[in-house]
């Protein structure tokens, strides 16, 4: 212990898997944990997408949530197996049999002669090759495959969603920054005006009740400014839970609102959302899974023909030790074909089944096109609402500005008293909060069109 303790401790790899500083892991703890919370103790294939997965790392921003990539990962672990359905087979085989009596076979007048004692056993391996099923292979690996495109789709919705959240909980969060510090000019300007009117009382300019209702102003600002910093703690943790840190983790953001107008044109729009949008893509592959599965039905009407090899062994004992009435071992190849003739319409009924579902799926898919092209055109009619609101909300900014310099002008003139400078600073707080939820409602809108079209950004 003396030769170890002014030494120091050896470094070993490690990531920051958990944005406090202080609480670190190693990634093979890390991994370990969460391989036991997904069930996935027994592999180790899954890493290099953990790593994606549960990184906090900025290029692994856009990670999908643990459901949709398992989703995916079973999805393509079904189409693997599906594809080697393609490939030979190996059977083995082992048989004993204990009879009560030797089987004999009599042949008049000859007599009886004996064929088989009274235990028997058979050791076979056997390949078995498909040749021909009626397209049924391959077209159950083709749905596989659709499967495992259907839940990229899906997984692609989940992260779109995820970053329609995160959006509207960023420029909330900057909304409640820009609403505080709104707050603090209203009490700023409060406290000026207080000021004042304390100057004008000792002047006696004006009575007592102006210097109390003046006070009252500014105690009704400061409970104003503490609500608006709860309004902004709470809509920091939100961010955070979407971003999985720690509720009360700290999180700086530029209190900024970009503006970025939407270059594109109404029906680009709509045509880009009917080639982008995750549910119409998921909808065309669940009519291509429909295609294939009257196919699939269909293949039933077809011979199944198979190559088959087998080598065996027979004997009279468990052991396979001696056959004294035939062959010991052989072995053989062959051809084998399979044809369900009648099935008193049970393969016309599923085809017709399946066909119905087509039907239906490509209604569906009509109806999802439509519904897809009323959500963009209600979100760029919101996006240019919102763009006359911002602009709205500026005039009105400017009116109230003016009307509180003259009112405050007039103040010190004599010409008015507190109340109609509280009246023209309320409503000049009202003013400036409103253009900053304008402005909000404008960038929520805009990430509300790109959701609609299908698209992380718009062109």
């Amino acid at each position: 212990m003396a030769q170890i303790r002014d030494q120091k401790p050896r470094i070993v790899s490690r990531e920051h898997v958990d944005p406090v500083r202080r609480i670190r892991k190693t990634l093979r703890e890390h991994y370990h944990e969460k391989r036991t919370r997904y069930g996935l103790e027994g592999g180790y294939s899954f890493d290099a997408e953990l790593r994606r997965l549960f990184s906090d790392a900025p290029e692994h921003a856009d990670r999908p949530s643990a459901a949709a990539f398992l989703r995916r990962k079973a999805a393509r672990a079904r189409e693997k197996a599906a594809f080697r359905e393609h490939f030979p087979k190996l059977y083995g085989t082992y048989e004993y049999r204990a009879y009560r009596d030797r089987e004999i076979v009599k042949i008049p007048p000859f007599g009886s002669y004996p064929i088989r004692d009274r235990e028997e056993a058979l050791l076979a391996v056997t390949l078995k090759l498909p040749v021909f099923h009626g397209l049924a292979i391959s077209l159950r690996h083709r749905l596989a495959q659709l499967a495992v495109r259907l839940s990229e789709v899906e997984e692609t919705r989940t992260r779109q969603e995820l970053l329609l959240r995160v959006r509207e909980a960023y420029f909330g969060l900057v909304q409640a920054e820009k609403e505080v510090e709104l707050a603090r000019k209203s009490l700023a300007r409060r406290r000026a005006h207080l000021r004042d009117v304390r100057g004008f009382l000792r002047e006696g300019l004006v009575a007592r009740n102006q210097l109390l209702e003046a006070e009252a102003q500014v105690e009704e600002a400061r409970y104003r400014l503490v609500a608006a910093e709860n309004r902004l703690a709470v809509a920091r943790a939100r961010l955070n839970l979407l971003l999985q840190r720690p509720l009360s983790a700290p999180l700086k953001v530029v209190p900024e609102f970009p503006e970025e107008p939407v270059k594109e044109a109404y029906q680009s729009l709509v045509k880009l959302a009917l080639r982008k949008r995750p549910e119409v893509q998921a909808a065309e592959l669940a009519v291509k899974r429909r295609e294939k599965e009257v196919g699939l039905a269909r293949s039933r009407y077809f011979p199944w023909l198979d190559l088959e090899a087998q080598y065996y062994k027979r004997g009279d004992s468990f052991n396979l030790s001696e056959n004294p009435y035939a062959d010991r071992e052989n072995a053989w190849v062959g051809l084998s074909l399979n044809w369900e003739l009648w099935d008193w319409g049970l393969r016309g009924q599923e085809v017709a089944a399946a066909r119905a579902e087509l039907a239906a799926q490509k209604f569906l898919l009509k109806e999802i096109r439509d519904q897809v092209a009323l959500e963009v055109k209600e979100a760029y009619l919101g996006l240019q609402a919102a763009r006359k609101e911002v602009e709205a909300a500026r005039k009105g900014v400017a009116a109230a500005r003016e009307n509180f310099r003259l009112q405050r002008a007039r103040f010190r003139e004599g010409l008015s008293d507190t109340t109609d400078v509280m009246d023209a600073e309320t409503l000049l707080t009202q003013a400036e909060t409103h253009e900053i939820a304008a402005l909000a409602a404008y960038e929520i809108a805009r990430a509300r069109l790109a959701y609609a079209v299908g698209l992380q950004e718009l062109p």
